[in-house]
């Protein structure tokens, strides 16, 4: 493989450096995401990240996409505004193939090519994200070869009834308003809250300054029910309802101008599941329904365009079986995806319902009973309707050297399905599907080390991964008629480098935290027979953030500056100018969000974002926000 020796050997320095530190063991967490049952972190294989509700207070950040700007492996591309396309990328993967889980329930859109919508995901209702990188698709299948995010809404419990919510305003327009509330009825724990984002927004183009604004409304509501006995109920609903104005392409440059268009987007998310422990021997069985839907609706000049939709029912039941302090889980699942288009007639008809199930069964072994040395194995049988069947394995390991220092690494096989808009998506004079595609499959491999020193007061992890892609699809392979197709490509892609994330806690009222990620991600090139870097993958990535608390603890403030590198992107001319790449520059965003605790009932804040109004660009032609400042209070009574 190509993971170059001074990578190995900076993970050797890095276990020799701290190899001989002893301190108290730390608090260990659990975690949900990384294995088909909840585990302690300490026997986790994989690179994870957890942001949890003190976190998201702290960055204040309106969208979870800005968070993970933050977090070692990802980049973000945003095309223009708030409420504008937003891509995320992690370790050099497409944006399809990291899968984000709400409460559970897969949220990737299948009418927008399995993308997750991640310019809808406000902060304001979550309370806990977790991020596990490298290969997952063994336990969560498709979309989930570069990893996932498992976003976790509010909670009812703690024997508290409670609401809180928050108000704030600022540049362009901006207008936000969220309220939540919670309580704990005996056997009933129940959550939800409603929010509205609303800004005039700002101009996306290079030319004619018209603001480009966007409106967001989001819903949740979370039960869980438990019986005296060992029977226990969830459910998790959440609805959001979007409107955002963006600027068409300009077939004359090649470039977006100002122009009267708009998308509409609806996504529903439901899922309820039972469990429950039997006998002695202490077997549980879990039962679950996810229900998915989403439409998507485009306008220009007041006329409807093209639109997609999609339905998606998941059904599953997991029998968990503990073998001494080792586990065992055996699960079944199938999946039903139903897609659909529509849209006027012109040079072909994109009106069309597709469909295709899944139907898998998946099994996990989970060693834990050595004292030091942690193993999960794992795999998966799916059985797919248009495509020929599927085996992936995986298996990740963990050793704890001291309570200081865990060693840990991981490797997986995963497959990405193509898309229904890669297959059958059609748009009159510049797209039409290819219903021959194959599925993408994948080999990765990670290793890393996790350490503390003084006391814990000093965090780091280092991580080095590869990934091979075979069958990658591209997607803008030009046609005999001068539209544009997607087709698997010859040969191997390549995604490799390394990351590192480390935390300070200098004293009680400063901290300082860094990370970095180098990515290294080619594809092989049709014309030349050699290999390219892939498109919108900065090869250099990083963020700095600086903590500091005053007045015991009631003055809170985070200052975080994120770098993002130099990107390649690829420019579409005026026909018949051939499409050409094309570099974005470097850039540096420098935010400050500031808070103060007036009363347990109260706190005011302040936010500013692109504080040096950096003029930058994420993806080719698409201008993005300037410097802005922003002023909320934040309500909470009993919470």
């Amino acid at each position: 493989m190509k993971i170059t020796h001074s990578i190995f050997s900076a993970v050797t320095l890095a276990v020799a450096s701290v190899g001989s530190v002893h301190a108290e063991e730390p608090v260990d967490e659990i975690v949900v995401s990384a294995a088909r049952t909840p585990l302690s972190l300490s026997d986790i294989g994989n690179a994870v990240t957890i942001i949890d509700n003190n976190d998201i207070a702290a960055r204040q950040a309106l969208t979870v996409a800005d968070l993970l700007r933050s977090v070692p492996g990802f980049s973000v591309s945003r095309t223009g505004v708030s409420g504008s396309q937003t891509q995320v990328r992690v370790r050099g993967a497409e944006a399809n193939q990291i899968l984000v889980l709400i409460d559970g329930n897969r949220a990737n859109d299948t009418a927008t090519g399995d993308e997750f919508r991640w310019e809808f995901l406000s902060t304001a209702q979550i309370e806990r994200i977790e991020i596990v990188r490298g290969a997952q698709s063994t336990l969560w299948g498709t979309d989930a070869i570069g990893g996932v995010v498992n976003v976790i809404t509010r909670q009812g419990g703690d024997g508290v009834a409670g609401a809180d919510g928050y108000a704030e305003a600022g540049s362009f327009g901006t207008r936000n308003l969220g309220l939540n509330g919670s309580t704990d009825a005996g056997a009933w724990q129940l959550a939800g809250g409603i929010e509205r984002q609303d800004t005039d927004g700002a101009n996306i183009s290079r030319t004619v300054e018209v603001d480009d604004g966007a409106e967001l409304s989001t819903l949740f509501a979370n039960a869980k029910w438990r019986s005296d006995g060992s029977l226990e109920i969830k459910s998790a609903l959440r609805y959001s309802d979007a409107t955002a104005e963006f600027d068409a392409i300009d077939f004359s440059t090649g470039l977006p101008a100002d122009s009267d268009s708009v998308n509409e987007t609806s996504t529903l998310t439901a899922n309820v599941t039972g469990r429950w422990e039997s006998g002695a021997a202490g077997m549980t069985h879990s039962l679950s329904a996810r229900w998915f839907d989403s439409d998507n609706e485009s306008f220009a000049n007041g006329e409807a365009g093209i639109s997609s939709g999609a339905e998606r029912l998941a059904l599953s039941y997991q029998l968990d079986i503990p073998i001494g302090d080792n586990g065992l889980s055996l699960a079944a699942e199938h999946e039903q995806s139903d897609f659909r288009q529509r849209g006027a007639v012109v040079f072909g008809d994109p009106n069309q319902d597709q469909s295709m199930d899944i139907s898998s069964l998946i099994a996990e072994y989970r060693g834990l009973a050595a004292e030091n040395f942690s193993w999960i194995a794992s795999a998966r049988f799916d059985s797919n309707s248009d495509f020929d069947d599927a085996f992936n394995a995986r298996l990740s390991g963990a050793y704890t050297l001291s309570p200081t220092l865990k060693l840990r690494g991981s490797i997986g096989t995963g497959q990405k399905n193509p898309t229904f808009t890669e297959r059958f998506g059609f748009f009159p004079g510049t797209f039409v599907g290819n219903p021959n595609l194959e599925p993408e499959e994948s080999l990765s491999i990670d290793a890393g080390v996790d350490a503390s020193l003084f006391d814990d007061r000093l965090t780091w992890q280092l991580t080095v991964f590869q990934q091979n892609l075979e069958n990658e699809i591209n997607g803008f392979v030009f046609t005999e008629n001068f539209e544009v197709t997607a087709e698997n490509q010859d040969g191997d892609s390549e995604r490799q480098g390394a990351e590192i994330a480390a935390q300070w806690q200098i004293n009680a009222n400063i901290a300082v935290d860094a990370s970095y990620t180098y990515v290294d991600a080619t594809e092989p090139d049709a014309v030349t027979g050699g290999d390219i870097d892939e498109l919108r993958r900065p090869r250099h990535t990083g963020a700095l953030g600086l903590s500091l608390a005053g007045f015991d603890g009631r003055w809170n403030n985070r200052l975080t500056a994120e770098y993002g590198g130099t990107r390649l992107d690829r420019f579409f001319p005026p026909f018949p100018t051939p499409s050409e790449i094309v570099t974005i520059g470097n850039f540096w965003l420098l935010d400050l969000s500031s808070q103060f605790t007036v009363s347990d009932a109260l706190t005011v804040y302040l936010r500013g974002s692109n504080l040096l109004d950096e003029d930058y660009e994420e993806v080719f032609g698409y201008q993005t926000l300037g410097r802005a400042g922003y002023v909320g209070l934040r309500f909470n009574f009993g919470r």
